[in-house]
């Protein structure tokens, strides 16, 4: 049998379920050296365009400007023992000046106001990327218009898109109806009938004075009644319709707290239910054996290329890789920032889902929470995720990891 987990990142890497093990430990190796390698870029920033590793080739891409400067490189004493994992490909742009360009499209952003646009820079690319999440640019043009200048890469909603993925069904549970319905583990559906909203936990974490909080989406509030009473969340026990929660009191978790969808895209849900137990264990419901995931840690890696997963109520553990970690959405004046953006497949239902880095099976280092996802034609999936340390370090409680 195909592990879920191993399964997802076989999908990936395109490999046998036998071989995911191996190019984990690549994986980590070239995320090292890829970490001995950024001073080196950034003392010679005009010289590069950024790095991203590839896998399956065993290498590290460096997006080179200026090829004179490669010697510094490869004559390094810490990177000579590394250079057969290098490889250099001609860039047209350094990364600083990317970074120069991004800062100037999002100060037009706060003159032109644009709709639902995200914008992040993509090593790979040597670009920048602007995805209108709109199905067409009309509202966007004023906009789009003033950065041309900058000829990033500007892509666009699927328009054409298969209808979203159908809520899988939880099969081989190795949990009681009555443990289930009294743990919440990360990566479950919870249900909030104020505003009809299916949404996916996300982590546990607690304030000083220990009182206890899921983390999920701050989208799946409603925003047109931010109420307490109005936006009590419940969970959503497997396999059971949406009607039914209307009779199921006990899955009551509380209510959301605190959201914020102008600087982020997180909710806080405090836990106000004193049967429900919140843990630290993500839902790997299809693995044989790790069908659970255990959050080791919020280390986040900083290497372009390399694997990130989630577990949605949708679409359960799929993975992909990382194409940046400061990208940013713009909805009028409101501008959200930091986020990380990669290209797994999510779904509706899944936002606020846990997002991780497989690190030693059965644990994880727990990187943030899935806010939005969508399809681009001729492009693929891009999903979007807001951070841990935004959640944990800036909201107005001091709060931490749970467990």
């Amino acid at each position: 049998m195909i592990h879920a987990l191993n399964e997802a990142l076989s999908k990936l890497w395109n490999v046998t379920e036998s071989d995911v093990p191996y190019l984990l430990n690549i994986e980590k190796n070239l995320c090292m050296v890829d970490v001995l390698l950024k001073p080196y870029l950034e003392q010679n920033g005009e010289s590069f365009g950024g790095t991203y590793i590839n896998v399956k080739m065993n290498k590290i891409i460096i997006r080179i400007v200026d090829e004179t400067k490669k010697d510094i490189i490869l004559n390094s004493s810490d990177i000579q023992p590394h250079r057969e994992l290098l490889i250099f490909v001609p860039a047209l742009n350094s990364l600083p000046s990317l970074k120069n360009s991004l800062r100037e499209i999002i100060a037009k952003s706060r003159t032109h106001r644009p709709i639902s646009v995200f914008i992040y820079i993509d090593i790979e690319e040597n670009n920048i990327v602007i995805f209108l999440s709109q199905i067409t640019d009309k509202l966007n043009k004023r906009f789009i218009d003033a950065i041309r200048q900058y000829n990033p890469v500007i892509l666009h909603k699927n328009e054409n898109a298969q209808e979203q993925p159908s809520i899988k069904q939880h099969t081989n549970s190795t949990h009681t109806k009555r443990e289930i319905d009294r743990q919440i583990i990360n990566g479950d559906a919870i249900y909030n009938l104020g505003s009809i909203t299916r949404c996916t936990a996300g982590f546990w974490i607690i304030d000083k004075e220990l009182r206890n909080y899921i983390v999920t989406a701050g989208h799946c509030i409603d925003s047109n009644n931010t109420t307490l009473d109005h936006n009590t969340f419940y969970m959503m026990p497997l396999n059971s319709s949406d009607e039914e929660l209307r009779f199921r009191k006990g899955d009551a978790i509380g209510p959301m707290v605190l959201h914020d969808l102008k600087k982020s895209d997180f909710g806080l849900i405090g836990i106000t239910n004193v049967d429900i137990k919140p843990t630290r264990v993500i839902r790997n419901t299809d693995s044989d054996p790790y069908r659970q995931l255990f959050i080791k840690d919020r280390e986040i890696i900083s290497t372009h290329g390399a694997h990130l997963c989630k577990s949605g109520a949708t679409t359960f553990v799929t993975c992909g890789y990382t194409k940046s970690f400061e990208g940013y959405f713009i909805l009028r004046d409101d501008i959200i920032d930091d986020l990380i953006v990669t290209d797994f497949l999510s779904a509706k239902g899944d936002s606020g889902g846990p997002v991780f880095y497989l690190r030693d099976l059965p644990y994880v280092s727990l990187h943030g929470i899935l806010i939005k996802g969508f399809n681009v034609r001729d492009w693929g999936y891009f999903t979007f995720i807001v951070k841990t340390g935004f959640i944990i370090d800036k909201t107005r409680l001091t709060i931490k990891l749970g467990g």
